[in-house]
């Protein structure tokens, strides 16, 4: 699509219909099978790109070998100037693949720094925000959201946008900063006058941009499965509430695994603490134990202590809330000690197709994770789906819950931007409740009491091929229900209230002491 056809990463410009490289106003001389080379690691940047994926992208069919690969990786290094030991561009990730290195833009929606965002013109362009960390540790997490969201966009504008005007994304770092999401949240609304933002995807995010949205009285559509205990009027949630993932996953592991002794993991963070507390509760109540709760940070060096204690405790699975790239660390340690699926299961609550990738396939076979959406569902729009996604970012390229809830998301927006006055930001909060859509996953609707969505909830189990078996379905959608029952709404309210001010007024930890904050029921 010619709207996505210019890759931009200064000082170079990959023109991909025309199959040109430009380093600013001079030609780079590519051959076409090198230019398609780059054009896939650009497509598929700061991820790692196998090397089987990539001859079976590239030569597909055909017999290569892994020397011919290399001697075009190589030509491509000369031509951008790259190194091979100190690379700027191009990364070796050793009898894996290659990794391309910049953060790439779109000439249709380039990062702009808040500073310059332009105002929007009163034309029939109708802009919208997408708030999602590009850079840092949730950029590999967040960045496919991106994708999916404006795979919906350019659908919609393809059917002749809203109302015949075209929807413009306004694309925008987080920066894996929780203060960076709210000082552009707010750069979206004042400065790029957008009418609806799509994005945040960790808790502190969102909770940083919840007052930037209630100030300005505008729209958030959050697209990620999250620890509930909130309910803003600003914000709809297309991810699941805890009644539609967490709480579920505890009853399936209690019922149908029977397991009794748990541990935690997680990091310092509102969604870790809140999903950690939640999940205590229901053990407790079914009259399991939790043998062990420990938390890191993203740069923390503990995780060797806490797969020590795992490790020392035995339990009989681990619930695993950790996020972005801290789980490839955490994972390899694991098995390391020996602790492997078959001796001690693993609950995930954050893992998905897109981190599978990047962990051993071999390692985490065996493993589970809860969410609402699995790439491998055996149904005709989710087929589409897929193929659709594919067609647009590449053949190798993974589908995963979050992903499905952004796009989602765009179109319930839609379906209420058609139903009311699209500059209108009130009036399309008004027309939300109560829109449905046949999502990939099934069919969802915006619930008109607390704006979380009707979603079906799945488990699955991690197989080879990094995709998941469903082991359990809920069949039909389950109520979001935000407020778990365990506590009164008043004592979750006060939970969070003891974190975010034990944490100075943040919602994660910036230091790797956890002394200060214990989930103990004293919020009650």
């Amino acid at each position: 699509m010619a709207s996505r056809a210019i890759f931009v990463f200064p000082p170079f410009r990959l023109d991909a219909a025309n199959e040109q490289v430009w380093r600013d106003s001079d030609l780079v001389d590519l051959r076409p099978k090198t230019f398609e080379v780059l054009l896939y690691l650009v497509r598929n940047a700061q991820r790692l790109v196998t090397k089987r994926e990539l001859l079976d992208s590239v030569w597909a069919g055909a017999s290569v070998s892994d020397e011919l690969l290399r001697g075009y990786i190589r030509e491509l290094r000369d031509a951008l100037g790259d190194d091979a030991k100190k690379p700027r561009y191009i990364e070796t990730v050793p009898t894996r693949g290659y990794r391309f290195l910049p953060r790439v833009n779109s000439e249709s929606s380039v990062q702009t720094p808040p500073s310059k965002l332009k105002p929007a013109k009163a034309t029939q362009e109708l802009r919208v925000g997408i708030l999602h960390s590009l850079t840092g540790t949730m950029a590999s997490t967040e960045s496919p959201v991106v994708d999916a969201t404006l795979l919906a966009i350019e659908e919609i504008n393809e059917r002749g946008g809203i109302m015949g005007r075209e929807i413009q994304p306004v694309v925008i770092d987080g920066a894996s900063d929780e203060r960076a999401f709210a000082r552009q949240a707010a750069a979206l609304i004042a400065e790029a006058k957008v009418c609806a933002i799509f994005g945040c995807w960790t808790s502190a995010s969102r909770k940083s941009v919840l007052p930037i949205v209630e100030q300005g009285d505008h729209l958030l559509i959050y697209p990620t499965q999250y620890e509930g205990m909130e309910q803003c009027s600003n914000i709809f949630y297309t991810g699941a509430a805890p009644n539609q993932q967490i709480i579920p996953a505890v009853s399936w592991t209690v019922g149908f695994l029977r397991k009794k002794r748990f541990f935690l993991v997680g990091w310092n963070s509102v969604y870790s603490r809140a999903a950690n507390a939640i999940i205590r509760d229901e053990v407790e109540a079914s009259g399991g134990e939790i043998v062990g709760e420990e938390y890191v940070l993203p740069d923390s060096t503990e995780v060797t202590r806490v797969v020590r204690t795992i490790a020392q405790t035995e339990p009989d699975l681990i619930f695993n809330s950790l996020v972005g790239d801290m789980n490839l660390f955490y994972t390899r340690l694991l098995r390391a000690a020996g602790i492997t699926p078959e001796k001690i299961p693993t609950v995930y609550f954050s893992v998905g197709e897109i981190e599978l990738q990047s962990l051993s396939a071999a390692a985490i076979v065996g493993d589970y994770a809860s969410w609402n959406y699995f790439q491998s569902l055996d149904r005709p729009e989710n087929h589409a789906f897929v193929k659709r996604f594919r067609s647009r970012y590449g053949r190798q390229r993974v589908v995963a819950d979050t992903m499905e809830a952004g796009y989602l998301g765009v179109h319930l927006w839609a379906q209420a931007s058609h139903a009311a006055d699209p500059d209108d930001v009130a009036a399309i909060r008004r027309a939300l409740p109560n829109q449905s859509f046949e999502a990939p996953g099934g069919r969802v609707r915006i619930d008109a009491e607390n704006q979380h969505t009707w979603k079906t909830m799945r488990l699955g189990r991690i197989v080879e091929g990094g995709q998941f078996e469903i082991m359990w379905s809920s069949e039909k959608p389950i109520r979001p229900e935000p407020y778990p029952r365990s506590r009164s709404p008043t004592a979750w309210k006060e939970f969070l209230n003891k974190l975010y001010k034990t944490w100075g007024g943040n919602w994660t930890k910036s230091q790797s002491a956890i002394s200060q904050v214990d989930d103990s029921h004293s919020a009650e």
